[in-house]
């Protein structure tokens, strides 16, 4: 409530806007731009995020992205896609965007050079507001909406079984305005984010256990948060489960569990917050990810190659 109240009645106002999603790793392309064209795939991925459970419009926020190599140039060009929704009280954010990278070999690895353009819009639902005085000229009676464009770019490192990612969200200090109150002007402002990731597999003797730590730090240089992942992978031909852990350093603790059959892999996690919020009142992430094989230039065709899950 606090929130929106800063919003109606101040004329600029300044916030962190990515949400942040537990399966990081899964969703990196959400994140980084050039994040693609880890396999000559079309790669799909969707999450839900269900922020501080049991609160009255706490968030929630829903992605789902895309992205493949594109057969010209060597495969050494991918194209992504991605949606994102959230919802949190009266307020709605979307994004709609698309990313571009180029692979570039680089020592006994590759780089990918991303970039990343689309649209986003805030839009505010004043009709449900509940006020003691009807007609309040100081809020607004009806939706307010505002659109601006987005700009983002990222570059992927990899190199064997490691890897290591920097990118930037909004990138052209996006700003949007949302209507008037009492002469004044509602405007949002949105600072660039930065991000850094990265992440390895380590096999173990056992060859059907493995151990993928990865980290995600993010900051507008006002805020930043750090996540630390750990998780242990069973797999055995195209069935594959795992168990992990994140922790967040005064922020929270998490447990996820999933697993893969064949092209499909699925992903749960719990957020236990530890900085007062409580156990109970933490947040849920679902994860859905699939792969399948494209073959769009085939001779004579112009369909998939194979529908085969993995």
């Amino acid at each position: 409530m606090l929130l929106m109240l800063c919003l109606i009645t101040c004329a600029n106002v300044k916030a962190q806007f990515d949400p942040h999603f537990t399966h990081f790793s899964e969703v990196e392309n959400f994140y980084n731009p050039a994040a693609m064209n880890r396999n000559t795939r079309m790669n799909v991925v969707g999450s839900l995020a269900m922020q501080m459970a049991g609160y009255t419009h706490a968030p929630v926020s829903m992605y789902i992205g895309a992205n493949t190599a594109v057969p010209f140039g060597r495969m050494n060009n991918s194209i992504g896609a991605g949606l994102f929704n959230e919802t949190m009280g009266l307020f709605t954010n979307r994004r709609l965007f698309l990313n571009y990278a180029y692979k570039i070999g680089m020592g006994k690895g590759w780089m990918n050079i991303g970039i990343q353009g689309g649209v986003m819009s805030e839009e505010f639902n004043g009709g449900r507001l509940k006020l003691e005085t009807q007609n309040d000229p100081a809020f607004p009676a009806g939706q307010e909406r505002g659109t601006t464009g987005d700009l983002g770019a990222g570059l992927l490192y990899v190199r064997g079984d490691w890897y290591l990612g920097a990118s930037a969200q909004h990138l052209n200090f996006p700003h949007m305005e949302l209507g008037k109150t009492e002469g004044k002007t509602a405007r949002m402002d949105i600072k660039p984010t930065l991000y850094l990731n990265g992440g390895c597999n380590i096999e173990l003797r056992n060859p059907l256990l493995s151990i993928q730590p990865c980290f995600l730090v993010e900051s507008d240089l006002d805020f930043y948060r750090v996540d630390i992942s750990v998780r242990g992978t069973y797999q055995y031909d195209s069935a594959l489960m795992y168990l992990g852990t994140t922790y967040s350093p005064g922020i929270s603790v998490t447990a996820m569990v999933g697993g893969k059959l064949r092209d499909v892999l699925i992903g749960y996690a719990y957020e236990f917050f530890t900085s007062g919020v409580g156990a109970l009142n933490g947040s849920h992430d679902l994860m859905l990810s699939w792969q399948t094989d494209l073959d769009l230039f085939k001779k004579g065709k112009n369909v998939h190659k194979s529908v085969r899950y993995l």
